[in-house]
């Protein structure tokens, strides 16, 4: 059997002509001979079995009034000015529980021909954990715009866990798109295999409405 070791800040190379050495870029074969000494990255090790990515989610779908609730804050910011705006959302594993909360966030408006606008972008900072609660993952708003994950949702999405977009606040109902971040990689689900379904917007809670805030720029 090939032996295996693991590159450590401390590693020092062992003298034996063949190995795998698995680092932070990934899992390399080292060999060394008379005539060379290569190091070559392994895409498998011969005599395993293959292993596929793969998701299972151990928690129920996020349920209707919790959506409407979630609806009802981004209905409200849309209504209002036009924007985008964020939540976090948690889980309490002992009692399956969905919880919401607005983190502080700030818009950014330009004044135009005399009217305001909305730039597009949301910036908020953290949130205590509602006690007994993990934190399982959030959800944004993305105006009029569909719901997808653009490429500045991929740079942002550096914590793992559930991320639903909720877009086209416009329509009489808007459209969702739902994915799970773990390791690096973006899961991308049905919306119904991690939501209920839902219809009507909940009036936020007029603490969210206070943490919501907006920056004028000038034209």
């Amino acid at each position: 059997m090939i032996p295996t070791f693991l590159k450590t800040a401390g590693f020092t190379e062992p003298d034996v002509p063949l190995y795998y050495l698995v680092t932070a870029d990934g899992l390399f074969l080292v060999r060394k001979t008379g005539l060379f000494a290569s190091v070559t990255p392994v895409g498998g090790v011969p005599g395993l079995e293959p292993q596929h990515t793969a998701l299972s989610l151990r928690f129920g779908r996020i349920p209707r009034p919790v959506m409407e609730r979630i609806y009802g804050f981004f209905d409200w910011a849309w209504r209002q000015w036009q924007s985008e705006a964020i939540l976090f959302l948690y889980y309490s594993p002992a009692t399956a529980e969905f919880l919401l909360d607005a983190p502080p966030q700030t818009i950014y408006l330009y004044r135009r021909r005399g009217r305001w606008h909305a730039e597009g972008r949301v910036t908020y900072s953290a949130l205590p954990r509602p006690e007994g609660c993990i934190k399982l993952g959030d959800v944004h708003s993305h105006a009029d715009l569909p719901a997808f994950f653009s490429a500045q949702d991929d740079r942002d999405d550096c914590e793992e866990g559930l991320k639903i977009v909720m877009g086209r606040m416009d329509r009489a109902v808007p459209d969702t798109a739902v994915s799970f971040v773990t390791g690096r990689r973006r899961f991308p689900l049905r919306p119904l295999d991690a939501l209920e379904g839902f219809a009507l917007p909940t009036p936020p809670p007029q603490l969210w409405m206070e943490r919501f805030r907006c920056d004028y720029e000038s034209e």
